[in-house]
């Protein structure tokens, strides 16, 4: 419940009267004095003194007091004199006890101006003020009584809720038992002194203290519903506050208060015009009273006490009422109402209802205002039925208000209630185009009728960003900006409609949110079309965008920011150092979206003059640089990534910047406490070492030993993210055999296969890239440890090649660590192949044939290395995926006729012998139909001629079954796994020609057309001329 600070009579002619004595020699002398801290404090000091002396008498005690009053009253610096005067309070509670009526009344007067000041109230209250004030108030004199009463209001003005010891003293002294017997009616009061009490009650009574018991048994609630009825407003306003309190304490109270007729009395108050916090009290009371008893509910229903309610919401807007009185009736007017339809939405449907019904308690505007405030002030947290309340219904039913009205006082309460429901942020949720609706109705609202009726659409919006008032200006703008970000058309239409010259100058001269909007539309009309663009740059909106940078809210500086980078097409010097000139100034304190703006402009200059010292486009690149030394962690970032995408798109820069000057901040930031500034100096040194044709040794020369180390740290942290930017540096830092070395000895695997395991696709291709530099340096003992490590990394990448985009460099990266792990025998740490686990999976084929099937031929030839290996382990599967795939099928011959390799060459027979052992039919007519058989038949044979006079008989005749008939293979030892190129020399070509052949009649005649037997006949030669040779293989 909102509370109200009690009403003070404070009013000039309501103040206790000070009499009037001639002038002493010693008295303050106005004139003189008032401007002269040192002659007020003397003067002070004497009036102290005077009244310490026992020589003065009572006459010039109460002149010196009357005095004391004066300055206090006009001078701050007086009453604080006064209160730090050690005698000061002493004398005063003195002379209250001891002294003459009118020094007393002086006294309590000055104590009730020190008061005023919180620290001088607690010194007052500690200082024994209490027993003399309450015989004060007892005085038949009424000077005494107002004199006591206020200083008795003004020492409890801060209430007891959270001062213990001013409560304990309120307590022992009896003042709220005291201050209810002033309040009898036997007790004729004065209107001031009521007042005063009534207020004094109100700060020391709350809703949960323990004083009610007392005054309920003494008659309190007849005393306080007796003051409803004052001619005294404070003593209304305090009364009914003191009313809501009991009842929200007691709650046994409420029948007799209902029983009082103090709901007839309450209503009566809520309908008065003249002070704002009496019917503000009243409406408090009737919310306590609603919240805790059906009775109470009936009771101010039957009263007629609805429409009244209804009144008191739209009071406030109606009579121009300003302050916290008139939001505290609404308040409390509302939630009366509230409780009394059963919560918030059951109000705002009945107020929904109620406003189109024939018969009506209220009129109608009232009903509607209402409604528009209730709409206004709802709130998801105060009612949890939320889902029972339809948006949608609540707009249809002001719609159908708004249609028919001719009224125009009715036509506004209903764009009122329209503007609160598109403005609740509760409501509008569920509501199509709230937005768009809310401004639409704030336009409505301002504009002119013949305005609306003139001019049409985007014209008319373009018309307000001109002379138009601010809010003109800000509602226009706003409804632009939701236009051009919700229909596409609308972009060409403001441009036809000459909108961009206002827009631009809005950016230097209209509101902060109008700034924002302004920039916003710009660079979405920037980004919708290159000819846009062009006018928008014509306009002079780069100069308006720049001061909006550097003068705008974090809003349109970001905004700013965004529509420079598509506006900015030159690097020229000028508007360079224009931005340089707002990085090094004082303002804007934020430099992250100036060094955004700065990093594309330096984008757009060429090598030379970003190179050339002196140049502007080189003095924004050293700042850029310098920033990265900046105490503020935001410009850190902001200037690494910048740097970072500024040396990605300019790689012809790198090799000339790859120096201390750039290198050792990145190193330096790379042992930040804020992970992102450290992953933003890696995406620099990233970028600046990536490999190139030149200078690539120059650039390590500014790696140290340990340099490394931070960047191994940020690969091995928690975040992905964090450890994928480490990882890509250091793939292109690894080529380097010393560094390569130094971050082996680091653990760099375990990172660069946790990428592989978790990274993003980038984030792979780099561990992959990482992995292979390693290889190139070290056995892959030394790298990876033991079979899991192995298996995990073959897997990891197979699985990355899944994905791969077949042209890119990182597919070639990860075929030749795959195809690496395929050559390696057992070692030291592999107690069998590494890709042996390939063969232990076959869905791990699948990637492999796609390079086979997809890529260029370095990937093809990657792929056809490792996949002929695993036909002695599955050549069925192996078989059924490439017979399966006539786009593999033509990639083999292709391989087998151009590559160089004859790794390659064998390998691909191999592949194509499993083919066609398992489908034979499907892989011979995918050769046919692809028009490469033949060629194939002349490329086997010519292997076949020189291998037979290349390789010596003892390896030729080794037996080649084990790659043809699994179930016929003869078992070898599982390490002792030779090259099949010199395994197999010319036999896998001529058991592949021997399965053609056997296919088709037309294929035997193409083998001899290309020499075939000629082949034949010469390897038949060459095995009868040797005896130790015996022919092993079978006719298939």
């Amino acid at each position: 419940m909102l509370m109200q600070m009690p009403k003070s009579p404070s009013s000039t002619e309501q103040r206790p009267s000070i009499s009037s004595y001639p002038s002493q020699p010693w008295e303050f002398n106005e004139a003189t004095g008032m401007d002269d801290p040192e002659f007020t404090m003397a003067t002070v000091a004497n009036f102290v003194e005077q009244l310490h002396t026992n020589l003065s008498s009572p006459l010039e005690k109460e002149i010196i007091t009357e005095r004391l009053l004066g300055i206090a009253r006009r001078r701050k610096d007086a009453r604080a004199l006064i209160g730090s005067h050690t005698q000061a309070m002493p004398l005063f509670i003195n002379i209250l006890r001891n002294g003459i009526p009118l020094a007393k009344v002086n006294v309590a007067a000055t104590l009730s101006v020190l008061c005023k000041d919180e620290e001088l109230r607690l010194k007052v209250l500690l200082g024994g003020c209490i027993p003399p004030l309450l015989s004060l108030l007892k005085y038949e004199s009424t000077d005494a009584r107002k004199a006591a009463a206020e200083a008795i209001y003004d020492v409890s003005s801060d209430g007891l809720s959270d001062d213990h010891v001013g409560m304990k003293i309120f307590v022992t002294e009896g003042v709220i038992p005291t201050l209810w017997n002033q309040l009898n009616p036997n007790n004729k009061q004065d209107k001031v002194v009521e007042g005063f009490i009534t207020g004094a009650l109100r700060n020391l009574c709350g809703d949960k203290d323990g004083y009610w018991k007392a005054t309920l048994e003494a008659g309190g609630v007849d005393i306080i519903v007796g003051l409803l009825y004052s001619d005294n407003a404070v003593s209304q306003s305090n009364a009914a506050s003191l009313l809501a309190r009991l009842m929200l304490a007691f709650s046994d109270s409420i029948p007799k208060v209902i029983d009082s007729g103090a709901v007839k009395a309450l209503l009566q108050l809520v309908g008065q015009e003249n002070d704002i916090s009496v019917p503000a009290s009243a409406a408090d009371a009737l919310q306590a009273l609603s919240s805790k008893s059906t009775k109470a509910k009936e009771a101010i229903v039957s009263e007629d006490g609805l429409p009244i309610l209804i009144g008191a919401i739209v009071a406030p807007s109606k009579e121009c009422m300003q302050g916290d009185g008139g939001q505290a009736l609404q308040e409390h007017a509302t939630r009366a109402l509230s409780n009394i339809c059963g919560g918030m939405s059951a109000l705002i449907l009945y107020l929904g209802k109620l406003s189109y019904s024939p018969r009506l308690s209220a009129p109608v505007g009232d009903i509607i205002g209402a409604l528009a405030y209730t709409l206004m002030v709802y709130e998801e947290k105060v009612d949890a039925d939320v889902e029972h309340l339809n948006a949608t219904n609540i707009e249809d039913t002001l719609v159908t208000l708004l249609k028919p009205q001719d009224n125009m006082l009715i036509q506004e309460r209903v764009l009122e209630a329209m503007a609160s429901l598109y403005g609740n942020v509760c409501l509008s949720k569920w509501l199509n185009q709230a937005d768009s609706k809310k401004v639409l109705i704030g336009l409505i609202t301002m504009a002119a009728t013949d305005a609306i009726k003139k001019r049409e659409g985007i014209q008319l919006l373009i018309s307000l960003l001109g002379l138009s008032s601010e809010q003109h200006q800000e509602y226009s703008v706003q409804l632009l900006a939701i236009l051009t970000h919700q229909v596409n058309d609308s972009k060409w239409a403001i441009t036809a409609a000459g909108g961009i010259p206002p827009l631009v100058q809005l950016l230097e001269t209209g509101s902060q949110k109008s700034r924002e909007e302004a920039a916003n539309i710009l660079w979405s009309l920037c980004c919708h079309s290159e000819d846009i663009r062009a006018c928008v740059e014509s306009a002079g909106a780069i100069p308006a965008f720049l001061w909006l940078l550097k003068s705008g809210g974090p809003k349109g500086q970001e905004a700013s920011s965004m529509a420079l980078t598509k506006l900015v097409r030159l690097a020229d010097s000028a508007t360079i150092n224009q931005i340089l000139a707002l990085l090094l100034g004082d303002s804007p304190i934020s430099k992250a979206h100036i060094i955004r703006v700065l990093g594309h402009v330096l984008t757009l200059s060429s090598a030379n003059d970003l190179l050339q010292k002196g140049s502007a486009a080189n003095k924004g690149l050293r700042s850029l640089v310098q920033a990265l030394n900046s105490l503020n962690e935001e410009t850190q970032e902001y200037a690494a990534s910048v740097l970072a995408n500024l040396f990605i798109t300019r790689q012809d820069i790198c090799d000339s910047l790859a120096t201390d000057e750039v290198v050792l901040p990145c190193m330096k930031l790379l042992t930040s406490k804020t992970q992102a500034v450290a992953t933003q100096s890696a995406r620099v040194l990233s970028a600046l070492f990536c490999p190139t044709k030149n200078k690539a040794a120059n650039k390590m020369s500014y790696i140290l030993e340990g340099d490394i180390n931070p960047l191994i740290k940020l690969a091995k942290t928690s975040s992905v993210d964090a450890a994928e930017t480490a990882v890509a540096a250091l793939a292109n830092l690894l080529f380097d055999p010393f560094i390569a070395a130094e971050a082996l000895a680091e653990d760099v695997v375990s990172a660069i296969t946790r990428v592989l395991a978790e990274g993003t696709l980038e984030g792979k291709q780099n561990a992959s890239r990482a992995l292979h530099q390693l290889l190139k340096h070290f056995a892959l003992g030394e790298i990876l440890k033991g079979n899991a490590q192995c298996h995990f990394t073959v897997l990891a990448l197979v699985d990355y090649l899944r994905v791969m985009d077949m042209d890119g460099t990182g597919t070639a990266n990860a075929l030749d660590v795959i195809s690496l792990l395929a050559r390696t025998k057992q070692g030291v740490n592999f107690t069998y192949p590494p890709w042996s686990v390939l063969s232990e999976l076959p869905s791990s084929f699948e990637p492999l044939i796609r390079c086979l099937s997809e890529g260029p031929p370095l990937v093809q030839d990657k792929a056809i290395e490792v996949l002929s290996r695993l036909c002695r382990d599955q050549p069925v599967v192996l078989g059924d995926l490439l017979s399966a795939s006539s786009r593999s099928i033509g990639s083999l011959a292709t391989r087998i006729m151009k590559s160089s390799s004859l790794e390659v060459k064998v390998g691909g027979i191999a592949l194509l012998i499993c083919a066609a052992k398992e489908k034979k039919e499907l892989s011979m007519d995918s050769l046919d139909a692809s028009g490469l058989l033949k060629p194939l038949i002349c490329s086997l044979v010519d292997i076949m001629k020189h291998n037979s006079s290349g390789y010596s008989s003892d390896i030729e005749g080794h037996p080649p079954r084990g790659f043809m008939e699994r179930n016929a293979f003869q078992e070898f030892d599982e390490f002792d796994i030779l090259d099949p190129a010199k395994v197999l020399g010319s036999n896998v070509a001529l058991w592949l020609l021997s399965i053609i052949a056997s296919f088709h009649i037309n294929n035997k005649i193409k083998i001899m057309e290309a020499g075939g037997l000629e082949a034949l006949s010469d390897k038949l030669a060459r095995h009868t001329s040797n005896p130790q040779i015996l022919p092993t293989f079978t006719t298939p």
